[in-house]
């Protein structure tokens, strides 16, 4: 199943990372890949609604330059000025003027975000103001990655992190959220370096100082992030071509270790990073093979042991491709993939009592792809499948109610730029999930309602992208 390879091998050391000092959230600013065959989307149904574009008035002076943006939010109709100076961004949302309503009626009246009649910290805060956020980090290449924050009402929040990324994850934990990345700096002794950040729920406008992740940390896909209680692990595909993961736990990392092949003293293979998938303490890992199967391992608890990798079973998945997971309510695991013949996305389903798996089901004859996928399971146990067209730039999903039960795929957007696939993201406050891509480089954001987009629209000053983003959904209270 793997090919002999010479190749150096990842040093593991153990370190213990410092104390999170938090750093000030500043503010940031391309590419696309197309694969060829004939684009069966076109019949896709599209996304009608309209919104206005984005108008902007650059004032300049000296010694800086201020930048005021006004977008009108396509779900609410509210409107959202984006004000940057030199190299900060903060974002304000000014509600329609209607009579203030009654907080704590139930009835979402003018001036309120949310009601659900109580007080307390789930997703509608006890003043009627969004009590959950989304998270997204992009890479920017060289440049220093993105950091955004999107809230119900006041919009969104933009900025930089301290380091330049690649590839990122991000996972929400008990404190927040944890975010990861290789790096794309220039420095070629430093190149696919893993670094990690945190951002604290409590502090909401502020990521810690980027960090590596232990020495000799240096990977070439991935990362990738699942949190179990109050750890965090990561599994990334090392230089090498085998896959290796890691713990976290409260700010320290345990040292990397293997991920097992069929064998306990064989380590996994490439060709691309695992994916990681948790429920509420077991945690999975799924990758392709190098004959093109799909392989799992799991290990039962945060700190366990990672068990034999065993055979999924799909028979062929795209080279390369990484397959997309996730545990649902039932702590079922469920697996996305594309198939390797025809191209169309598949869903299989792991039934863990009785460690039994259901056949495959192809999503829809016209839901095809040579992009990774992006998978999320609702509020209300619904799924979304995101992904990039075949042989255009184009966005669409499809929402399922059960891994063998999937609707029509929809149009979420067709840019007339590159486009890099898709990421999703549990809802906030009046969506289902969450979608964000990158075309042109420039970030956009889609919110998904049953099987009806809003219209996709820029975040503001989220520009000069290079890699597909990363998004969570955290809490901002508790």
């Amino acid at each position: 199943m793997h090919p002999a390879r010479v190749l150096p091998v990842v040093v593991l050391l153990s370190v213990s990372c410092t104390d999170e000092q938090p750093s000030g959230f500043t503010a940031t600013t391309p590419a696309g890949t197309t694969a060829p065959i004939t684009n069966p989307q076109s019949s896709f149904p599209d996304a009608t609604d309209t919104v206005d574009s984005p108008t902007t008035t650059t004032t300049t002076g000296e010694p800086i330059t201020t930048t005021s943006t006004a977008t009108t939010d396509a779900l609410t109709g509210t409107t959202s000025t984006s004000t940057s100076t030199s190299t900060t961004s903060t974002t304000s949302t000014t509600e329609p003027e209607t009579t203030a309503g009654v907080c704590g009626d139930g009835v979402v009246d003018g001036g309120e975000v949310c009601d659900d009649g109580d007080a307390d910290d789930d997703a509608c805060l006890g003043d009627c103001t969004s009590g959950q956020a989304l998270l997204v980090l992009a890479g920017a290449g060289t440049a220093p990655a993105l950091a955004a924050r999107y809230v119900p009402g006041p919009g969104w929040s933009v900025g930089e992190l301290d380091v330049d990324l690649g590839e990122t994850a991000l996972v929400a934990t008990h404190l927040g959220a944890l975010g990861a990345g290789r790096r794309a700096t220039a420095d070629v002794d430093a190149e696919n370096e893993l670094f990690w950040t945190t951002w604290s729920k409590g502090q909401p406008d502020d990521w810690a100082p980027a960090q590596p992740i232990g020495a000799f940390g240096f990977g070439i896909d991935g990362p990738a992030l699942a949190a179990v209680a109050e750890t965090v692990t990561l599994g990334f595909l090392g230089t090498d071509f085998k896959h290796y993961t890691a713990l976290w736990t409260d700010g320290t990392w345990v040292p990397f270790g293997p991920l097992p092949a069929g064998m306990p003293q064989i380590q996994a293979f490439g060709p691309s990073a695992a994916v990681l998938a948790s429920g509420t303490a077991e945690t999975y890992a799924a990758y392709a093979g190098d004959n093109g199967k799909i392989f799992y391992s799991s290990k039962s608890s945060p700190g366990g042991a990672w068990q034999p990798s065993m055979q999924a079973p799909p028979p062929l998945v795209v080279s390369g491709l990484t397959p997309a997971a996730l545990v649902d309510a039932e702590g079922d695991l469920l697996l996305a993939y594309v198939r390797a013949a025809d191209g169309k996305i598949a869903v299989v389903k792991l039934l863990t009592p009785q460690n039994a798996w259901t056949v495959e089901t192809v999503v829809d004859d016209l839901a095809i792809t040579a992009s990774e996928l992006a998978f999320v399971a609702t509020d209300d146990g619904a799924y979304y499948i995101a992904w990039k067209g075949y042989d255009d730039d184009g966005v669409y999903a499809v929402r399922g109610l059960d891994h063998d039960d999937w609707g029509a795929p929809f149009t979420v957007a067709e840019p007339a730029t590159a486009t890099l696939p898709p990421a999703l993201a549990r809802g906030i406050v009046g969506a289902d999930a969450e979608l964000l891509y990158v075309t042109g480089g420039a970030l956009q954001h889609a919110r998904l309602t049953g099987e009806d987009p809003s219209p996709p629209t820029p975040v503001p000053g989220a520009t000069g992208l290079e890699a597909r983003p990363a998004a969570v959904r955290v809490q901002l209270g508790g």
